[in-house]
């Protein structure tokens, strides 16, 4: 007797009947077992992937790292006539326990070392000497600190050139105070009307020291304060620049 085999899709025998059933056994067995592992496998993957996920979101955030802003190069670049003022305390070392309240040691762009009121600002001028003309002015101009290095050989040849009226044209009002020794230099004191390019503050109160530093060479270093200002605190300006100046490429002991 012959029965048509659907799966094979023709006609068979009955031994080979019992053949195609076996077969079709066989292969409905072999289909379960690969099913059977193919869940398996997608089983460990999701667990896997579960723990990972559950893991990755335990991690801490990202660290962002902040980094501290560099301080300004020194103006190596600084030439003669800069228009622009500048704040003296770029480049400025730590202050001293010998500097008065309010003061700061610093280096200036032109390369050498003074005391300086704190937050005052900074210009330059063309000069016959090295660093040219270095001005630290207050806020509102009533004060000044000028530094230079002097043409003449010496603090007194530079002086008595200074007040020869042939040689340097002053003021009608100007009137020498004082002129003594300091140490390796002079000390001029004076007062004088209107300085031009300076504000119209009525007389000025001058304290200016001219002396030779470690370098051999001749600087000034000079106060000015308008009527206003406590004569004081103009000679305080003086002395605590000429304390602390140290000229360019040279090694100075802080004061004290």
């Amino acid at each position: 007797m012959r029965v048509f085999d659907n799966d094979r899709q023709e006609w068979v025998g009955h031994e080979r009947e019992r053949q195609a059933t076996a077969l079709h056994d066989r292969d409905a067995v072999r289909q379960r077992a690969a099913w059977r592992g193919a869940v398996t496998v997608l089983a460990v993957c999701g667990l896997a992937f579960g723990t990972w996920a559950l893991g990755w979101k335990d991690e801490p955030e990202p660290t962002a790292y902040l980094l501290a802003p560099q301080s300004p190069a020194a103006d190596s670049q600084d030439v003669a006539g800069d228009p622009a003022a500048k704040s003296p305390t770029d480049g400025a070392s730590a202050a001293a326990d010998g500097l008065p309240r309010g003061f700061e040691s610093l280096t200036d762009a032109r390369g050498f070392r003074v005391a300086v009121p704190i937050g005052w600002s900074r210009s330059s001028l063309p000069g016959q000497g090295g660093i040219g003309v270095v001005n630290y002015r207050n806020y509102g101009g009533t004060l000044r600190l000028q530094v230079y290095e002097v043409s003449e050989p010496t603090p007194e040849a530079s002086f008595r050139d200074f007040l020869d009226d042939t040689k340097v044209p002053k003021s009608p009002t100007f009137q020498k105070l004082s002129l003594e020794p300091v140490t390796e230099g002079q000390r001029l004191t004076y007062v004088t009307g209107r300085i031009d390019d300076e504000p119209d503050v009525g007389p000025w109160y001058v304290v200016d020291d001219r002396f030779e530093a470690v370098d051999g060479k001749p600087y000034a270093v000079v106060g000015y304060g308008s009527a206003s200002t406590d004569r004081a605190e103009v000679r305080q300006l003086a002395s605590n620049a000429r304390a602390w100046f140290c000229p360019p490429g040279s090694l100075c002991p802080e004061p004290g």
